[in-house]
């Protein structure tokens, strides 16, 4: 379906039915289309008064196809989150539908398995309402991708980052050392003190020089 949108190629990136107001669109998407929209005007009358080939005319149609890419990766991102708990709804409610299958098979069932039972029902409902939500929301989100968009070209795929955001391994050593450092200092002077101390006789005598 993405690949249908690109190809289409139409000039007219963005049309104002294409987010409903009733359709589940996140604040990005409704900014981008209102600063769509305005792209729209002032490049029609910029068109209008000087031609389509005023520099400030092809500024505007510039700006006009970078905000329709940025509406339709906003798009393709909402589609995909709605489709993945969409599959995790279906997951959840299939695992649940089965234990509740191997439940109802045993020949007889005591009053707990029967509490289990109508608890482990009570949760494939609820799945199941959740599971038709997300559908729901995911075939909403894919059908506003079905509006005509500017001719967007996927440069290169997302690259996983080489290394963690956090914690940094450099502040985590320090820390390390520092505590470690801190610990040694406290365990000498605790020996340090104890070493004050007499413990016996012959303690006494070497320190004083007594045979």
């Amino acid at each position: 379906q993405y690949k249908a949108i690109v190809d289409s190629g139409s000039d007219n990136a963005f049309n104002d039915s294409a987010i409903a107001s009733d359709q589940p669109a996140s604040s990005v998407i409704t900014t981008l289309k209102t600063r769509y929209l305005t792209i729209a005007k002032r490049l029609q009358d910029v068109s209008a008064n000087y031609g389509a080939d005023h520099p400030q005319a092809v500024a505007l149609a510039k700006e006009k196809a970078d905000v329709s890419a940025q509406i339709f990766g906003e798009l393709k991102q909402l589609t995909e989150n709605y489709r993945n708990e969409y599959e995790v709804a279906q997951t959840r409610e299939t695992a649940l539908r089965q234990k509740i299958a191997d439940a109802a098979g045993k020949s007889s069932i005591d009053n707990q398995s029967q509490v289990k039972l109508r608890d482990l029902n009570q949760q494939a409902t609820a799945l199941t309402t959740l599971y038709q939500t997300f559908l729901s929301r995911y075939e909403e989100a894919s059908q506003q991708q079905s509006f005509p968009v500017g001719k967007v070209r996927i440069i290169s795929d997302a690259t996983m980052p080489l290394s963690a955001a956090g914690p940094r391994t450099s502040k985590v050593l320090a820390l390390f050392l520092v505590l470690g450092v801190l610990l040694g200092a406290g365990f000498g002077g605790l020996n340090e003190f104890n070493e004050r101390f007499f413990r016996t006789g012959d303690d006494i005598r070497d320190r004083v020089g007594l045979k």
